[in-house]
């Protein structure tokens, strides 16, 4: 079949869950003997297009990098017109908006990561200094118009695909033609892998015996990096085989950097910047727990699922749809709020039970291999979506 992607976003434009989501989806499509086209946002560095592990993406002369706009939209439509007969029109988010509006030729299925109205908390997770706190109104007058064209895009749509219980459940109760198919994760990629725990352990500094724990996201308040910084502090004098791993980059990052610097243990605090996709499992097999205390309106991170098919033990915010992998005492740890004290005291417990923990590890990779595998879900997708284009139920 042919399969045409639009989004916003591609890895050259950074690397987030959406970026990873459309690269994996694009990759795995081409090894299941698929077309595919990515149409995106304009290249920051002016690429007119390229080829990527089989798969071409057209980058959109006339938008700006990684944005929304009028131009986007417009440009989307001719783009994807252009490109038609194809199978499957597949958009990520709003990306669909103009092509949808435009009437090209269907099917076109969106794939969703929650409702945006619900980061108008998020956004105010961010505001920190009383010039952020007065730019609030202007960003929440930005969602409330991406919502108003959310609502939109569905009623055009020939599907809705939700990546988590929860966003299925609240567009199944908006009466949107929604499939539930997860975000998958190659499974063979990201998994315990003993070699590469200890090359990466060498090349940090950190020893062999030590306790690592793990954040990955972008450094942001919404995420909860402080957070989890802060626990490590109130966790390391006491435990000095305790070392503390952040991936990512942010706004955040120069302060959380200088904060780790001063505090308790910070010698065994490594802040290592953006890490390319290919390299994350790298990380993740160093680790021996992943934090995710967000305050955020998730969907359903990708990290999360990463660290779960390695192997770790995740703690995480029970935010958005993180329940939909991270089952409370089962496949790791739920927390009721993004807090310092109930993080630290899990951190803690997990800490002091090794065996509770493996095994806690254990069930989460064996979950992601029965639920999250990507070869299936892209199947999943695939063959179900495209034939069916409205189908009411994917696989739990």
């Amino acid at each position: 079949m042919k399969l045409v992607i639009l989004t916003k976003r591609t890895l050259a434009h950074g690397f987030g869950g959406v970026e990873a989501y459309v690269h994996e989806v694009a990759r795995t499509a081409v090894e299941l003997g698929h077309d595919v086209i990515v149409l995106a946002s304009a290249h920051p560095a002016g690429t007119p297009a390229e080829r990527v592990d089989g798969y071409t993406i057209e980058y959109l002369g006339g938008t700006e990098p990684g944005v929304y706009s009028a131009a986007f939209w417009r440009q989307s439509a001719l783009a994807v017109t252009r490109h038609a007969p194809y199978d499957l029109l597949y958009s990520t988010n709003l990306a669909g908006y103009g092509a949808a509006a435009a009437d090209v030729p269907r099917p076109h299925v969106a794939w969703c990561t929650g409702r945006t109205l619900a980061h108008l908390r998020s956004e105010w997770h961010d505001r920190a200094g009383l010039r952020a706190v007065a730019a609030y109104p202007k960003a929440a007058l930005a969602l409330i118009y991406y919502g108003w064209l959310e609502r939109r895009l569905h009623r055009r749509l020939d599907g809705l695909v939700a990546e988590d219980i929860v966003t299925f459940a609240a567009l199944r109760r908006g009466r949107c033609p929604v499939r539930l198919v997860h975000t998958g994760v190659d499974t063979g990629r990201f998994a315990a892998d003993a070699a590469r725990r200890a090359e990466i352990r060498t090349a940090l500094g950190i020893p062999p015996e030590a306790d690592v724990v793990m954040l990955a996201a972008t450094l942001n308040r919404q995420k909860g990096i402080a957070v989890g910084v802060e626990a490590f502090r109130r966790l390391a004098a006491a435990r000095p085989r305790l070392h503390l791993i952040v991936v990512g980059d942010g706004p955040e990052r120069a302060r959380l950097a200088a904060v780790a610097r001063d505090q308790e243990g910070g010698p065994r605090v490594r802040f290592v910047g953006v890490v390319a996709a290919r390299d994350m499992p790298r990380y993740y097999a160093a680790a021996d727990i992943f934090l995710y205390p967000t305050f955020r309106a998730e969907g359903l991170p990708r990290a999360i699922v990463e660290a779960m098919s390695t192997g770790l033990a995740v703690i995480a915010t029970n935010r958005g749809g993180i329940r939909t992998a991270v089952r409370h005492g089962e496949t790791g740890v739920l927390l009721a709020r993004p807090s310092t004290e109930l993080l630290t005291a899990a951190t803690a417990a997990l800490l002091d039970d090794g065996a509770g923990r493996r095994e806690l590890g254990r069930r989460a990779a064996a979950v992601v291999r029965e639920h999250f595998d990507l070869g299936d879900t892209v199947a999943a997708l695939l063959g179900t979506v495209a034939a069916r284009g409205t189908p009411e139920r994917g696989r739990a």
